[in-house]
């Protein structure tokens, strides 16, 4: 009888002790800043599984959220934004913006994206356009194909505007079940998370630019899927009589001498294959100080500061492309 009190004496004590964990990390470390909670939540409220291969995950409908001190909010198709029309007005030239979590703007108040600059850059110029961003976290070029062929083409947008980045060669991601504690618990998510990080500061894992190398190895699974890829993207706006324009978004730790050069003409070839224009905005940042431009200092993805300037380097891009479609349909004049 004495040992059985002594076990249950421990059993609450364990769970208590589980309990005060999950709620001082709740309410000590989760700031709205903390990009492995923030990460969480973004998975828990914005994102759901799609079972289908070449997807995996999506953005639900409707969703919203504060991830990072930002509001994220989706519309019914669940893209970052308000809801557009099914159909562009007569006249309007719509430009569709597809990539991962730097397209879908991780930490960049909606206002700020690229997506939301280039439309509204474009129309304080006077040109008449509409846009929608396509973006997805943690989204290869497959992924993104695949998600803009479903619900993007549908909406019949005049130029595709797909932004690159270095990471998106990795291959097709596995979703495992996480589980009931990884899903609900932000003390189980912050404790694997660093030990993750001090599993890959003093055991075997790769560092970051040899990872990224890694992705561009001639026969690596993603980099092979990934130009079979581009080129569905290529072929897609043909049969769309939509213009293809590929945005390459550098890798912001290092800036100058940028450390990826030789990868870039790599994905500068594909593209450029198919008759697409390519556009790197190294040249946008590269004076710039690294670390101004990223969301938090162990964070580097574009802030709202990276996004503007690159959507600075979009427009003048963009601009002739409209001159084509003001001339030949009558659009975005």
């Amino acid at each position: 009888m004495k040992v059985a009190l002594n076990l249950v004496l421990i059993a609450v004590a364990s769970l208590l002790c589980l309990f005060a964990v999950e709620g001082l990390t709740r309410l000590v470390l989760d700031d709205g800043m903390l990009y492995e909670l923030e990460m969480w939540k973004y998975a828990r409220e914005v994102k759901m599984r799609d079972a289908r291969p070449d997807l995996g995950h999506r953005h639900r409908p409707q969703a919203e959220a504060r991830l990072m001190g930002v509001d994220v909010r989706t519309d019914s198709r669940g893209l970052r934004g308000p809801e557009i029309a099914d159909k562009a007005a007569a006249g309007i030239a719509r430009i569709a913006f597809v990539g991962d979590s730097i397209t879908m703007g991780w930490g960049v108040a909606e206002k700020e994206t690229f997506a939301h600059q280039v439309i509204a850059g474009l129309v304080k110029a006077g040109r008449k356009v509409d846009g929608y961003n396509l973006g997805v976290g943690n989204y290869n070029t497959l992924q993104e194909l695949s998600l803009f062929r479903e619900v993007g083409a549908p909406l019949k947008p005049d130029i595709i505007v797909l932004a690159y980045f270095i990471n998106d060669a990795e291959p097709m991601p596995s979703y495992a079940d996480t589980g009931w504690i990884a899903t609900h618990s932000a003390a189980w998510v912050v404790a694997g998370y660093r030990f993750d990080s001090l599993f890959r500061q003093f055991g075997e894992a790769p560092d970051w630019k040899r990872y990224y190398r890694d992705l561009y190895e001639p026969k690596a699974k993603g980099w092979l899927q990934t130009q079979k890829a581009l080129g569905d993207f290529a072929a897609t706006a043909r049969e769309l009589g939509a213009q293809l324009i590929v945005f390459n978004i550098p890798e912001l730790r290092e800036l100058k001498p940028y450390p990826f050069a030789d990868i870039t003409a790599k994905v500068r070839a594909v593209v450029e294959k198919d008759g697409a224009p390519f556009v790197d905005l190294l040249p946008t940042v590269e004076n710039v100080d690294p670390a101004s431009l990223w969301v938090t200092v162990p964070d580097p993805h574009p802030n709202g500061k990276a996004e503007i300037i690159f959507a600075q380097g979009m427009i003048p891009r963009l601009l002739p492309m409209l001159d084509e479609l003001c001339r030949t349909k009558g659009k975005g004049c």
